[in-house]
């Protein structure tokens, strides 16, 4: 079996390092079927992917929606005013950041991002700077799955895939990294971080003691 150093670990945000679920919110505040209305023509629409993009902002979005679907007027706007608190920190999965760091990983983020939403999470959550180097989808104009955005982490920071973990929880941005060379992590269930990322690095967190202080440097990750 070849025997690989991995030195650098790229994390998407949302269902990753952030909790993101809609979809649940909805449900409990207007009802299934309009839950799945909403999930549907928003939140897993092309509008939604170009204001992730960077193309349109956040109240052009919004905006556009109510002009859409007036008669869902009224949660639009409730959805308008409130989608940034339902951006909430994985504790469980952040405090691993500051022992991967101390293992002498390099940490970066790779993540489709809204302007707007990423200043409010960027400014409220202190794990950002356990980061070496991000890269967000509205700020570069491009987005996971296409590889373009892959290829300004590769050439900002100096990264050879080979060498990097991605985890990411969505399947067809797995399926980029991997055709550019990237180990990987699909995470479709938060829960299992810790689990899987002691699995592909063949590392071991202490439960007693996540601050990383005691950690050595000779991490490996086994293909």
């Amino acid at each position: 079996m070849e025997t690989r150093r991995i030195k650098n670990v790229v994390f998407d945000l949302g269902r990753v390092l952030i909790d993101w679920q809609p979809y649940e919110y909805m449900i409990k505040k207007f009802g299934k079927e309009t839950a799945e209305f909403l999930e549907r023509v928003i939140f897993n629409s092309k509008e939604w992917n170009l204001m992730d993009k960077g193309i349109i902002n956040e109240h052009e979005l919004w905006n556009l929606f109510i002009y859409k679907h007036p008669e869902y007027k009224i949660p639009i706007e409730h959805l308008k005013e409130n989608v940034t608190n339902l951006l909430i920190e994985i504790k469980d999965n952040t405090k691993l950041l500051e022992p991967l760091k101390a293992m002498g990983y390099k940490l970066y983020v790779l993540s489709n991002f809204s302007e707007m939403n990423f200043a409010y999470v960027s400014r409220k959550y202190d794990f950002f700077q356990k980061f070496d180097g991000m890269v967000i989808s509205s700020h570069v104009k491009q987005i996971k799955p296409d590889k373009e955005i892959f290829e300004i982490l590769i050439e900002r920071y100096n990264i050879i895939p080979q060498e990097s973990l991605f985890v990411d929880d969505r399947l067809e941005n797995i399926q980029t990294a991997e055709i550019l060379g990237f180990e990987f992590i699909h995470l479709t269930d938060h829960t299992k971080l810790r689990e899987e990322l002691e699995r592909k690095l063949n590392i071991k967190f202490d439960e007693n003691n996540l601050t990383g202080e005691q950690y050595e440097t000779t991490a490996k990750c086994s293909k």
